[in-house]
């Protein structure tokens, strides 16, 4: 018997399959600075593969195969990355200058052909949200836009929105003072459109989704749709968010492929849970306390010690060194006895000298050279 799907569900995956989305990719990710000095944040690596990578399958899953990606900071190693798509099996496109027109100003010059509806995503956030359910509440709520909204324990970063018994918003503000948050649901930058809701944004003037396009509807009348998801939600905004991101997934909180590639030498390595790229040479005396995450062809001398931390490609560390919930960016050489402290970031292409300490979330600018012995600690 051949049994195929019908209904709702066959309903909403046909939706999705006619739906393009708009993938925001112009930001510069200033939060996660010096790494996103020399990559677009989108471009950030997650167990050795872009952010980005995650949310283009989370489309792809969805049964969404045509993509304009709105791109502009560092845009051509985006470009690079995705080309036409054909390696994903989707079509990408690309708008470019779109940081001046702000999030909804961009969609708007990237959508304005479009006459049906379409889904808005954020290339930078790590997410195992099922965008059919988006696609599906939105259809059911019949408003110009719906919103997803994850719930969080710290709200004063992002957008806080409330809604009534029919999962409609009825306020939104901005990133309020802690005190002033009303409510632990907050706009995790997905969004489900009519074309419709192009009208409502102006032309030729920088305007946002959350500071302009929302309190714009809500003032108006305009109904807002609320789809509340309990789904994994990271927008990876810090160092601490990347790390805990990072943890989350060498835990297993979310399906990851990556290759476990290891050169050593003999010996009894003390391991907590490694994660490597390609060709990567590490001593048998190193130990590993937590996670760590290695990039292609990392080097880690004799006695090493690395807890939850992350140290991309092309990089080398010397004898005796300890990290400690830490970053060390591409192409990075430190010496023998250097100390990382928790929450330091290393820019790429850094030097750092045999026996130096850089203290609790210090961040080194890319290109840096520190003789030996250089203490850098807060006093």
């Amino acid at each position: 018997m051949h049994c195929s799907m019908s209904g709702p569900a066959q309903n909403v995956q046909n939706l999705a399959m006619d739906m393009k989305a708009m993938v925001m990719a112009a930001g510069k990710g200033t939060r996660l600075l010096p790494l996103t000095a020399t990559r677009p944040k989108p471009m950030i690596p997650l167990l050795n593969e872009p952010i980005l990578d995650h949310m283009m399958k989370s489309l792809k899953d969805a049964g969404i195969d045509e993509t304009i990606v709105l791109v502009d900071y560092l845009s051509d190693k985006i470009v690079r990355h995705l080309g036409n798509g054909e390696r994903l099996g989707m079509k990408v496109e690309y708008t470019t200058d779109n940081i001046v027109r702000g999030t909804a100003g961009a969609v708007k010059n990237a959508a304005s052909r479009l006459r049906e509806p379409f889904i808005v995503v954020s290339a930078d956030v790590l997410t195992t949200i099922d965008l059919r359910k988006l696609i599906s509440a939105h259809e059911s709520m019949g408003t110009q836009i719906t919103m997803a909204l994850s719930r969080v324990r710290d709200p004063s970063q992002y957008g806080v929105a409330i809604m009534d018994d029919t999962n409609r918003v009825t306020r939104f503000l901005e990133k309020p003072k802690r005190e002033e948050a009303f409510s632990n649901l907050v706009n995790a930058g997905m969004y489900v459109c009519e074309p419709g809701v192009l009208d409502i944004i102006p032309d030729g003037s920088q305007f946002d989704f959350s500071r302009n396009l929302f309190p714009k509807m809500l003032s108006g009348g305009d109904a807002i749709g609320g789809h509340p998801f309990d789904d994994y939600w990271n927008d990876v905004g810090l160092p601490s968010t990347y790390l805990g991101a990072t943890r989350d997934m060498v835990e297993g909180r979310l399906e990851s492929g990556h290759s476990m590639t290891v050169t050593a030498d003999d010996g009894d390595m003390k391991y907590g849970r490694l994660v490597t790229g390609s060709n990567c040479s590490i001593a048998a005396s190193v130990d590993i306390d937590g996670f760590a995450v290695l990039g292609d062809n990392v080097t880690l001398g004799k006695n090493v010690t690395i807890s939850h931390s992350v140290v991309y490609s092309n990089t080398e560390i010397g004898d005796d060194s300890v990290i400690s919930e830490a970053i060390v960016g591409e192409g990075a050489v430190l010496g023998k006895s250097v100390t990382l402290d928790q929450g330091v970031v290393i820019g790429d292409r850094t030097r750092i000298g045999e026996g130096s300490r850089i203290g609790h979330n210090i961040k080194i600018w890319v290109h840096s050279r520190l003789g030996p012995g250089t203490k850098m600690l807060h006093t």
